[in-house]
C-alpha cells in the first residue's frame, strides 16, 4: 500500500500550532467514541445522558496535552475522519503537562473511579508494549495515540488513508508504529495496513461486559495491542 492510495485531501498541525484543531477534533472523537467498549467501560459510572458532554471534557484535556507534548493532529475529508499521532519519545500523558492542560480537572470530570481507571487501570497495555517492542523501539517509536471516524462518513476508506499517512511518518524516520484497537471491526482494520497482533488485554473482567456496559460477572473489554514495522 502507498501513498498514491490516498483520494481525500489531508492536513495536519503538530505541537502547539494543532490548538487550531483542537476543538474540532475533540467533537469528532468524542462522536466517533461514544458506545466505544473501551470508553463506555471508563465511563460506565455516569448516566447515559452524561456520557457525552463528560467524555468531550475528558478528550479536551487530554488532547490539549497532547499539543503540548508535540502531538500531530491529522484530519482527513475536512474532519471526516481525525486522529492524533505522538512522535518518538513524547507522552500525551506527560505529567509535566498535567496542570498546564488542564487535565488534572478533566480526569476529575469523569469520577474517582474513572479516574483511576484512565491513570492505573491501563498498566497492562504498557507492560504488553514493552514485552512486544525491542529497548530502541520502547524509547522511540510513533504512537497512534486515537484516530476515528464520524459515523456519516465511516466506510469511505477515510480511517485506511489516515493510516497511510501515518505509516508513512513512521517509515520516514524508520521507526516502528505502535497503537492498540478497542474493537473488533478496527482491528481487522489495522490488519487489512499491515500491523500485527502482539497480545490482547483484558480490562474491567468482572465489573463490565464486551461492551463496556456494568455486568457483574462480565468478561470485560478487549483491547489489541498491535504493531507496525517498515
Amino acid at each position: 500500500m502507498s501513498l498514491e492510495q490516498i483520494k481525500h485531501k489531508i492536513t495536519c498541525k503538530e505541537g502547539k500550532d494543532a490548538k487550531e484543531y483542537l476543538d474540532r477534533a475533540t467533537s469528532v472523537l468524542t462522536k466517533a467514541f461514544l458506545g466505544d467498549p473501551t470508553y463506555t467501560w471508563l465511563l460506565h459510572d455516569h448516566p447515559s445522558s452524561h456520557v457525552e458532554p463528560v467524555l468531550y471534557k475528558f478528550m479536551h484535556g487530554i488532547f490539549t496535552a497532547a499539543t503540548l507534548n508535540s502531538g500531530v493532529f491529522v484530519e482527513v475529508d475536512s474532519f471526516g475522519c481525525c486522529g492524533v499521532l505522538m512522535p518518538p519519545g513524547y507522552r500525551a500523558d506527560n505529567p509535566r503537562t498535567w496542570l498546564q492542560a488542564g487535565l488534572i480537572q478533566s480526569l476529575f470530570t469523569v469520577g474517582v473511579k474513572g479516574f483511576k481507571r484512565a491513570i492505573f487501570d491501563f498498566a497492562p497495555v504498557e507492560e504488553m508494549k514493552a514485552k512486544a517492542l525491542t529497548k530502541d523501539e520502547l524509547k522511540k517509536h510513533w504512537y497512534v495515540f486515537i484516530m476515528g471516524t464520524v459515523p456519516e462518513k465511516q466506510r469511505q476508506g477515510l480511517g485506511g488513508e489516515m493510516l497511510l499517512y501515518m505509516q508513512e511518518r513512521a517509515r520516514s524516520d524508520g521507526r516502528a508504529l505502535w497503537l492498540e484497537a478497542t474493537t473488533p471491526s478496527s482491528r481487522e482494520l489495522y490488519l487489512r495496513y499491515g500491523f500485527k497482533d502482539v497480545g490482547e488485554v483484558v480490562l474491567g473482567k468482572g465489573k463490565v461486559g464486551k461492551d463496556g456496559k456494568t455486568e457483574k460477572g462480565g468478561e470485560g473489554i478487549t483491547m489489541w495491542s498491535m504493531v507496525w514495522r517498515s
